[in-house]
């Protein structure tokens, strides 16, 4: 049988549900993720011990489709067992098996940047779109994806090519918000350096003297320089 009519079954050790994915699928580093069914994590195996397995198992009428839950399977019924991947190997690919036509998915996903100053930040996948291009976010840096471990951004498949046009682009786009990332930043807070927009750094009277404060942390806020063009 051909590897594009394979399919891998696999069984959810918390529920005891059945599922079915096409080998061509799955993806080639192991990975965990979240049952459909009881949302609890599993570990899953990459695509070559997957196509181990798969060829161990019985294969019955056609596959189903991709990642499609079937019925809990039958009593006495068991498969192969993925080795549980190293604790690293998890880490590093936890957000793996999210495949880029997964839209609806992607779009409710949340995500966190793992560095100082960034902890109570929390963003959707357009805020992070904005955050690469204007350079806020490198591709070295550690994102968190829901509640997974965290992973180098760069290695996150369906934000990875935006790293790319990046650094193919021609102009710097200007620094943007970060509470508000469809906004042009005009200025920063003087002690974290946060960049804010003109809401996020309000005017306050002190005196006879006016000045700019960070929303977030009270602090001074400066004018934010902007970039040159390339």
């Amino acid at each position: 049988m051909a590897d594009s009519d394979l399919s891998y079954t696999f069984t959810c050790p918390s529920c005891a549900g059945s599922f079915s994915i096409l080998l061509e699928r799955i993806p080639p580093v192991q990975a965990r993720f979240r049952c459909p069914l009881c949302k609890q994590p599993m570990d899953f195996p990459s695509r070559e011990e997957a196509r181990i397995y798969a060829r161990l198992q019985p294969q019955g009428a056609a596959a189903p489709a991709p990642a499609t839950a079937a019925a809990p399977s039958p009593a006495g019924a068991s498969y192969p067992s993925a080795t549980p991947p190293p604790a690293a190997a998890v880490r590093e690919n936890a957000a793996a098996l999210l495949m880029p036509d997964d839209t609806a998915a992607i779009d409710n996903l949340r995500f966190r940047v793992d560095k100082p100053g960034w902890e109570t930040d929390v963003f959707d996948r357009r805020a992070m779109r904005n955050l690469i291009r204007s350079g806020e976010v490198q591709e070295n840096d550690r994102v968190r994806v829901d509640d997974a471990e965290p992973v180098i951004a760069g290695s996150i498949s369906f934000i990875k090519g935006l790293f790319g046009l990046r650094k193919n682009a021609r102009v710097n786009p200007p620094t943007c918000c970060r509470t508000h990332t469809e906004r042009v930043a005009h200025f920063k807070c003087r002690d974290s350096v946060r960049p804010l927009c003109e809401e996020c750094a309000p005017e306050k009277k002190f005196g006879q003297t006016v000045i700019r404060v960070c929303g977030h942390c009270g602090g001074t806020a400066t004018e934010l320089v902007a970039p040159e063009l390339s």
